[in-house]
């Protein structure tokens, strides 16, 4: 009776898209109870609800028969005529993966579809980190006293000086600041806690932003209404700032202050093993694509100066 009670709460809290599928669809079921299974080993919400939005679309394609390989198939190429960038057909072919996996080591099939489907190919893109420019304009549009002045210049230094992802610095409690430790402790992707430092310049900048708060909030960013901010206001507010810093060499939003932390976490001696645990990869695979970038930019730099052409004064 426990166990059945238990189930119908956790049901209750996962009210996804594929609701309207499980009168009429034992796959949809067994999705449902997949994402159930996802929730108690403590998957983060926001991937369940990324998992729920891909199982919902891929049975709707297939009007839930989808099981075989030549379906898989054809849903992933129906996402690439969509337009759908490599990054979020990569997402989906995972997040499948993943599903199928489940249902192998459920007992539900023998055999994944998946397992002879390769991964859709990723461009190898050349990561662009805010330039120095950049991050003096984005500083020179917070240099008042005021109390926004003071808090956008304190998420800014943090942002470039912590490598932190956008939800991971928006969930940042004050109890999580310690600036005996001069750290941060911070929850990442699939709950993995882990703690980051920051550097004497971030930390004067935050003490002077919390100096100004008047308010009892538990969080560290707050509005100028002494509100909690939201991952969304502080996506809006960053995009906005860039804007106002007239960025127009990267792309102006939070995850690029992630590209210039690691960047110049690089360039200044950093090591890529020390790099990985202050971004929270669980692999050298992702960390290394800030390798790649860093030598592409430090070798354009080198050819300005040992340019064979330009050092021959051709006339």
């Amino acid at each position: 009776m426990v166990d059945h009670l238990l189930t119908n709460k956790i049901q209750a809290q996962l009210a996804t898209p594929l609701d309207h599928l499980l009168a009429q669809n034992p796959l949809a079921i067994t999705a449902k109870n997949y994402l159930i299974a996802c929730k108690v080993e403590g998957k983060s919400p926001r991937t369940i609800e990324t998992y729920s939005m891909v199982l919902s679309r891929y049975l709707q394609f297939t009007n839930g028969t989808g099981t075989s390989t030549i379906q898989i198939r054809e849903f992933l190429l129906s996402l690439r005529e969509a337009k759908l960038s490599p990054s979020t057909v990569h997402i989906y072919y995972r997040s499948l993966k993943t599903f199928f996996k489940w249902l192998v080591a459920e007992g539900f099939t023998t055999k994944s579809p998946m397992d002879n489907i390769r991964p859709p190919r990723l461009p190898n893109m050349i990561i662009r980190p805010f330039s120095r420019q950049d991050i003096d304009n984005l500083l020179l549009l917070c240099s008042s006293t005021s109390f926004l002045d003071l808090r956008n210049r304190a998420m800014v230094l943090v942002f470039i000086d912590t490598g932190l992802r956008l939800f991971e610095l928006a969930d940042i409690q004050l109890s999580n600041v310690n600036f005996d430790t001069e750290t941060i402790k911070v929850m990442g992707k699939g709950s993995k806690e882990r703690v980051v430092r920051i550097g004497r310049t971030a930390q004067k900048a935050l003490l002077k932003y919390l100096l100004s708060r008047n308010d009892s909030h538990p969080c560290l960013w707050v509005t100028e209404e002494r509100r909690p901010m939201t991952r969304g206001g502080i996506k809006i507010l960053i995009k906005r700032l860039c804007q106002r810093a007239g960025i127009t060499d990267a792309r102006p939003g939070a995850h690029t202050f992630r590209h210039s932390f690691a960047i110049n976490f690089l360039r200044n001696g950093g090591s890529e093993f020390a790099l990985q645990v202050m971004l929270g990869h669980s692999t050298l695979h992702m960390t290394r694509k800030y390798v790649s970038t860093f030598g592409a930019e430090d070798s354009f730099k080198a050819h300005q100066k040992a340019s064979p052409v330009d050092n021959m004064n051709i006339k």
